[in-house]
């Protein structure tokens, strides 16, 4: 006789609509949870980068200092020396400091005699350097289309020739644009020694972040790679004068000073605490 024992089958049963739809749901949440994060941890590198980058120009123009006991000058053929001109070869700080970024094959083949728009310095200022750049900058352009300086690589960063806005300007005939106590390290055709900046090398901001990038005089070849932040000016506000101080960082700016370190300043910084910063000889306290 055989006995026939009855097997239970297990059925299996898949997602409902319902089901599908709620796990879809928690899953979207789950992701615009981590997605900030996941972005906020990507900025947090590019910034650290950018940093990184902006120290090795700092330590560039301290080691420049100590081998020539001058920084360089922020712009060489961009004024009139005794109103007369000067060849217009707009020569930038940043070509200066070739040799010092350990691009000595590039300093060796620019000629500062000749215009920075002209062969062969048109031509080597293609070359893109990874120190001038900010990982965090939106663009992904990296040569300039057209104009003088077509062709030529951008920079994310720039000079500080010191405080603008009304009541600083110098008197007509005067070399620079800015009355002296408003004037910062980088300036046009005249090297700034240590012993010239009063305020103190941890205390004087000689490289910034630029707010208007990718755009003609930014340039790392170009002379013009300078600017002066609008006194009345926040950090990463337009002042409509020209360029000034700002980044794609959230909250604030990267800077660098004369003694080589570098520092995030924050949007909220004191207006008369930043504009200290940027001059050389102010006179302000600490």
């Amino acid at each position: 006789m055989v006995l026939l024992i009855p097997v239970r089958r297990q059925l299996l049963r898949g997602f409902t609509l319902v089901e599908l739809l709620v796990t879809i749901a928690i899953i979207g949440v789950l992701v615009g949870l981590l997605l900030p994060a996941v972005q906020a941890a990507r900025e947090s590198s590019r910034r650290t980068q950018c940093q990184n980058h902006l120290k090795q120009l700092a330590l560039g123009l301290a080691s420049y200092e100590s081998s020539h006991e001058v920084f360089p000058a922020g712009c060489l053929g961009c004024r009139k020396i005794d109103g007369q001109p000067n060849g217009k070869q707009m020569n930038s700080w940043s070509a200066q400091l070739l040799g010092q970024l350990e691009q000595v094959a590039l300093a060796d083949a620019y000629e500062h005699a000749v215009p920075s728009y002209r062969s062969p310095n048109r031509e080597l200022g293609a070359t893109l350097l990874p120190m001038f750049l900010c990982p965090s900058t939106t663009s992904d352009v990296l040569h300039n289309p057209n104009g003088l300086w077509r062709g030529q690589a951008f920079t994310d960063y720039g000079g500080i020739y010191g405080v603008e806005g009304p009541g600083r300007d110098a008197d007509f005939g005067h070399l620079q644009t800015l009355a002296d106590p408003y004037l910062g390290v980088l300036l046009f055709e005249v090297p700034v020694s240590a012993v010239e900046i009063t305020d103190g090398l941890s205390q004087t901001v000689v490289l910034a972040e630029r707010s208007k990038r990718r755009v003609t005089s930014a340039e790392w070849t170009n002379g013009r790679n300078l600017f002066a932040h609008e006194g009345s000016t926040p950090i990463n506000m337009e002042s409509g004068l020209g360029h000034d101080i700002g980044s794609p960082h959230p909250g604030g700016a990267l800077v660098a000073f004369c003694d080589g370190h570098v520092e995030f300043l924050a949007n909220s910084t004191e207006q008369n605490a930043l504009n200290s910063l940027l001059t050389k000889a102010g006179g302000e306290l600490p």
